[in-house]
C-alpha cells in the first residue's frame, strides 16, 4: 500500500510549519499590521495616545510574547518557536485587519453593526490562534496557549472602543468573544476525541505527530504507537559474501516493514543496517521481503538493537567455517507479466519478484503460495510507482502466487567458481526531497559461469517504471545478461514534503541525466571490484518486537471529521460573538 497518510495530514496543517520568509520578512508583515491598527485607531478618535497604546500592544503581543515564549517554553515544548509563532501572528493579525473594513462599512449602517461585526473578527482570530497554539502546545497546559492568545483581545478592545467609546464596554466585548473562541475550540476537540484511535485521543495524537515531523522528536508518538501496537517476530535472512582481497559482503533480507514517516519507528531501517554493519567492516545491502504495515517496528531504539544484533551476528558468520564457493546460476523467469530474477547463493534461493513496467507495492507474506520451500526467500521489488495506486489487486497477487508456484522446484545450473562485486554510492545532491534515503544506491554483481547478473537496491520508496528500464539498459553496457532493480521501502523520505503524497519515488523529480550518472558510476565501481566469493547464510528471529499497522491511515480517516468539526465550531464561535455583541 501506498502510504500517504502522513503527507495527507501534513497537508491539512501545512500552516503549522510556519510561513515562508525569515524572521526580518515576519517582523516586517507584523509591523504593516501594526501600523494599519494605529492609523485606523487615531483616524476614528483624533487620539494620539491611544494610536500609541495601539502600536505598543500590536508589537509586545505579537512578536515580544513570542520571543518571550520561545526564551522560556521551548525547552518543554519544542514546537514554540518564535519564527513560527510569528507567523501564527500574522494570520490574527490579518483576520483582524479584514474586519477593519468590514466592521467600519457596518459601522456606517448602524453604530452597533460596526462593534458587533468587529467581535466577530475577534472570535475567529482567537479561535484560530487558540486552537493552533493548543496543538503546538505539547506538555502544556491549555491557560498557557490561552494567555499567549492577547493579541486578539487587546487589538480588538481598541478598535471596538473606536465605534463605542467606552472602553469597559469595548473590554467586555472583546474578551467575550475571545472566550467564546477558546471555549468552543476546546468543545470542538471534546469532539473530535470522542472519535478514539485504539482508546488514546485523537488530538493527543495529532500533537506528537506535529511535534514529529516539525521539531524531529519521535518519542512520543513511538510511545503511542507501543501502547497501541502488538508483540511480534521479526525475520531477517542474513548472507555474509567473502571475497578475495575486498571487505566482506553482508546482505539483508528483512520482513520489517520500513515505516511509518522519516526518523519514527522502523522508517529508516535499511540505512540503520547498512551503518551498524558498515561500523562491523562490511559493505551491505538491504533488500524488502514480503512485508506491509502490520510490521512497522514502533521505535528507532529497537530498529537501532535489531540493526546492531544483525551486525554481531554478521561478524560472527565471518569468522565461521561455514561458507560455500558454490553459486546457482542466476536465471530469469516470466509468467502472465509476473517476473522473477533467482540467485542461489549459500545454498538458498533469493526470489526477487517485480510486475514492472505495471504496479510494484507492498507483497505480504499471505499473497504467497501457503507451502514455499525453506530454501526460497521471497524479495518484493517495489520498483514500479503509479500514482493513485493503493495495493496489489487480486489479479495481480493471483500472477505472482502461480509464478512462485510454478518456480519452486525449478533450480539452476550450480558453479563452484563465482565472483562478487559491489559498490554503494550516496549522491550528496539526491537526497529526501528527491525520494532518496540515507543508504543511496547498492549494486551487487554476481559473476556465475562466466555470465552477470546485478541486483540494484535503492534507498527510495518505489521508483518510476522508466527508472527499471534504465538500470537494465546501463547493467547491459557493463556485460550484464540480466539485472533486477530493487527499492527499500524506506519511509524515511515520506512527510518530508507536505501536502499531497508527501514523498517522492524516485525518478519522479530527478531527471534522467542525474541518474543514468549515478547508476553508471556504481555499475562501474561493483563490477571493478569483482572477485572470487563465498557465502553464508543464517535466519535471525527475534521475538516480541513491538510493531503496529499504519496507524496514520486511521488518523488520516478521521482527518475529514476533524476538520468539519472545527470548522463548524469556528463558525459558531464567530456568530455567536456577533449575536452577543447585538445582545450588550
Amino acid at each position: 500500500m501506498v502510504s500517504a497518510a502522513a503527507g495527507a495530514i501534513a497537508d491539512r496543517y501545512r500552516l503549522l510549519k510556519g510561513l515562508r520568509g525569515g524572521r526580518w520578512r515576519l517582523a516586517a508583515y507584523i509591523s504593516i499590521f501594526t501600523a494599519m491598527f494605529t492609523v485606523f485607531t487615531y483616524l476614528t478618535t483624533s487620539d494620539t495616545l491611544l494610536a500609541a497604546a495601539v502600536a505598543a500592544a500590536g508589537l509586545t503581543t505579537t512578536m515580544g510574547l513570542n520571543m518571550a515564549a520561545e526564551l522560556l517554553l521551548v525547552s518543554k515544548t519544542p514546537n514554540y518557536t518564535a519564527r513560527r509563532l510569528n507567523s501564527l501572528s500574522v494570520v490574527e493579525l490579518f483576520i483582524l485587519a479584514v474586519g477593519l473594513p468590514v466592521s467600519a462599512l457596518a459601522n456606517l449602517v448602524h453604530p452597533k453593526l460596526g462593534e458587533a461585526a468587529y467581535s466577530l473578527f475577534i472570535a475567529a482570530a482567537s479561535f484560530v490562534g487558540y486552537s493552533v497554539r493548543r496543538a503546538l502546545g505539547v506538555n502544556l497546559s491549555p491557560l498557557t496557549p490561552a494567555t499567549l492568545t492577547l493579541t486578539p483581545v487587546l487589538l480588538g478592545t481598541f478598535t471596538i472602543h473606536a465605534y463605542v467609546r467606552d472602553i469597559a464596554k469595548a473590554l467586555l466585548l472583546s474578551a467575550s468573544a475571545y472566550l467564546l473562541g477558546v471555549v468552543l475550540m476546546e468543545a470542538s476537540r471534546e469532539v473530535i476525541d470522542s472519535k478514539r484511535v485504539g482508546g488514546v485521543k485523537p488530538f493527543k495524537l495529532l500533537q506528537a505527530f506535529l511535534t514529529s515531523l516539525l521539531s524531529g522528536l519521535t518519542h512520543d508518538l513511538e510511545d503511542l504507537m507501543s501502547s497501541l501496537g502488538r508483540d511480534d517476530e521479526v525475520r531477517c535472512e542474513l548472507f555474509v559474501i567473502r571475497r578475495e582481497g575486498q571487505r566482506p559482503l553482508a546482505l539483508v533480507v528483512s520482513d520489517i516493514h520500513p515505516g511509518p514517516f522519516r526518523t519514527v519507528g522502523s522508517s529508516m531501517m535499511p540505512s540503520i543496517i547498512q551503518q551498524k554493519l558498515g561500523e562491523k567492516g562490511f559493505e551491505a545491502a538491504v533488500l524488502k521481503g514480503p512485508s506491509s504495515h502490520e510490521k512497522n517496528i514502533a521505535s528507532r531504539k529497537t530498529t537501532e538493537q535489531l540493526a546492531e544484533r544483525l551486525a554481531a551476528e554478521a561478524h560472527a558468520l565471518l569468522e565461521s567455517n561455514v561458507f560455500e564457493s558454490s553459486f546457482i546460476m542466476p536465471m530469469r523467469n516470466t509468467l502472465n507479466g509476473a517476473s522473477a530474477l533467482t540467485v542461489g547463493i549459500a545454498g538458498k534461493r533469493i526470489m526477487i519478484l517485480t510486475l514492472h513496467p505495471h504496479p510494484m507495492e507492498d507483497l505480504s507474506s499471505e499473497a504467497l503460495p501457503d507451502t514455499i520451500p525453506d530454501d526460497i526467500l521471497v524479495v518484493d521489488a517495489h520498483n514500479s510507482f503509479y500514482d493513485g495506486f493503493k495495493a496489489l489487486e487480486n489479479s495481480s497477487l493471483e500472477k505472482l502466487r502461480q509464478l512462485v508456484e510454478r518456480l519452486k522446484d525449478v533450480r539452476g545450473q550450480t558453479s563452484k567458481k563465482a565472483m562478487v562485486g559491489f559498490s554503494r554510492l550516496v549522491p550528496a545532491d539526491i537526497g529526501l526531497s528527491e525520494g532518496m534515503g540515507a543508504g543511496g544506491v547498492s549494486c551487487v554483481v554476481f559473476e556465475v559461469a562466466g555470465a552477470r547478473y546485478a541486483v540494484v537496491a535503492v534507498d527510495a520508496n518505489n521508483a518510476m517504471p522508466w527508472v527499471r528500464d534504465m538500470v537494465l539498459e546501463i547493467g547491459g553496457k557493463y556485460g550484464c545478461v540480466d539485472v533486477e532493480l530493487c527499492t527499500t521501502d524506506t519511509h524515511m523520505v515520506n512527510a518530508v514534503q507536505l501536502g499531497g503524497r508527501g514523498y517522492h519515488p524516485l525518478g519522479e523529480v530527478v531527471g534522467r541525466v542525474e541518474l543514468e550518472r549515478l547508476f553508471d558510476e556504481v555499475f562501474k565501481q561493483a563490477v571493478g571490484s569483482l572477485a572470487p566469493a563465498a557465502a553464508a547464510h543464517k535466519t535471525v528471529v527475534v521475538k516480541d518486537v513491538r510493531v503496529f499497522a499504519d496507524l496514520l491511515e486511521t488518523i488520516a480517516g478521521i482527518v475529514p471529521y476533524g476538520i468539519k468539526t472545527y470548522a463548524a465550531a469556528g463558525l459558531a464561535a464567530s456568530v455567536s460573538s456577533l449575536a452577543l455583541a447585538l445582545i450588550l
